[in-house]
């Protein structure tokens, strides 16, 4: 008798071509890096009998609508959650390229937080305070090739946090790009379904889930960790216990990558480079549920998965260190924030980043004063109900956004 190990397993997903359009099995599906997390589960309805019985006993009741989850724990590197992401949103990846030359501004100089355009708007170019830009053929060496965060825009300048070398000789031999792909929410929704299986091949077993819908994400950092991102999502309630000995999905293909760092990742939130965060979380959710439903016998059930708006939260908890904070919840001040993760290598770093453009905060809570050593901390709350689109012209018209040169 052979039994499943815990670490002998493979997770793999496969977009479907709609509801109830089985995804096939054998090639074209991805592996799902994980580090935990409860996997794929069913449950079903109890519904109890109420007969009443003289002898105190009662009658078996039955089952009901059967429902299926799956929820994981996973380490985030380049590329290794687009797909999901990509659902989640309802959108879908944009690799546009984005690059400007002199034929746009003519010239543009460099001052200590920016770049000046000659002539023609950044902002009509298309850029939008969020992105990651890069330069290239700037005459300045530590100006080239390193990614620099919009933080601000107008008619002519492009604001980035980054310091960059004054040049005030214009230069006419240059290019601004936005590279890799972007992710916005969408005018119209894109909705997806997939199978998932979780194949445990010390005893050659596979489950898999068909209609599924991801529907929720967190992204997760701690000091001396890694960046993780725990999707998950529900279906509609198929499942398919497999004997096959063999995996559904042969040959899955997958994201191989390292995963990012906190250590190197940047975070910038209402215009500050944070140096004392202590935690962090950011969650997406677009609200899927299954109702439950009748009406065949033979469809035990939901004949679909439906999604809500989507909600963004946040929780910072982080080094007090003044009382900036409490007075911007105060006063319902607005703020955005942006993460940059970024690959260990040499300039230009490969990275993800993640702005969340418009929120005010709700709730500044400091921890209790006490005698033992260490410093004091603040837990910085933003429900869904605070995060909202961001429909400035220097937006995306989006509650949050996502840009990677992942592939």
């Amino acid at each position: 008798m052979v039994y499943q190990s815990n670490s002998a397993g493979r997770i793999a997903y496969k977009a479907q071509a709609g509801l109830g359009q089985i995804a096939a099995g054998g090639a074209g599906a991805t592996v799902l890096p994980i580090s935990g997390g409860p996997g794929a589960k069913l449950s079903k309805a109890a519904t109890e009998s109420q007969t009443i019985r003289n002898d105190g006993m009662s009658i078996r009741g039955r089952h009901g609508t059967q429902k299926t989850s799956s929820s994981y724990n996973a380490e985030m590197w380049l590329g290794s959650h687009d797909a999901i992401l990509e659902a989640i949103m309802r959108g879908t990846w944009d690799a546009t390229p984005l690059s400007k030359t002199q034929a746009d501004f003519t010239s543009l100089t460099t001052v200590a937080d920016g770049i000046v355009f000659a002539s023609g708007s950044p902002i009509d170019m298309g850029f939008k305070v969020g992105d990651i830009i890069r330069a290239t053929n700037l005459p300045d060496a530590g100006n080239n090739a390193r990614n620099l965060r919009i933080s601000a825009l107008s008619s002519t300048k492009i604001t980035v946090p980054e310091t960059l070398v004054v040049n005030a000789a214009p230069d006419t031999n240059c290019t601004i790009t936005r590279p890799g792909k972007r992710l916005v929410n969408p005018a119209a929704l894109v909705r997806r379904y997939f199978g998932i299986e979780e194949f445990e091949s010390d005893i050659g077993k596979s489950t898999v889930l068909d209609d599924f819908v991801w529907g929720t994400g967190k992204f997760s950092m701690a000091p001396n960790g890694i960046i993780t991102f725990d999707p998950g999502g529900i279906g509609t309630g198929k499942i398919r216990p497999l004997n096959a000995g063999v995996p559904y999905f042969t040959d899955p293909q997958g994201a191989n990558g390292t995963p990012f760092a906190v250590v190197d990742a940047t975070i910038r939130l209402g215009g500050v480079d944070l140096v004392e965060l202590t935690s962090f979380d950011l969650s997406l959710d677009i609200q899927p549920s299954a109702p439950d439903a009748f009406g065949s016998g033979n469809i035990k059930y939901a004949p679909d998965v439906f999604t809500g708006p989507l909600r963004v939260s946040l929780n910072l908890t982080m080094l007090r260190k003044d009382l900036q904070l409490l007075t911007d919840f105060v006063a319902e001040t607005q703020y955005s924030l942006n993460i940059l993760a970024v690959d260990n290598m040499a300039e230009p770093k490969d990275f993800m980043s993640i702005t969340v453009p418009n929120f005010t905060l709700g709730g500044v809570d400091p921890s209790a004063l006490s005698k033992q050593g260490g410093g004091r901390t603040q837990t910085i709350t933003v429900p869904p109900a605070l995060v909202g689109i961001d429909t400035s012209a220097t937006g995306n018209n989006s509650m949050i956004s996502f840009q990677t040169t992942a592939a």
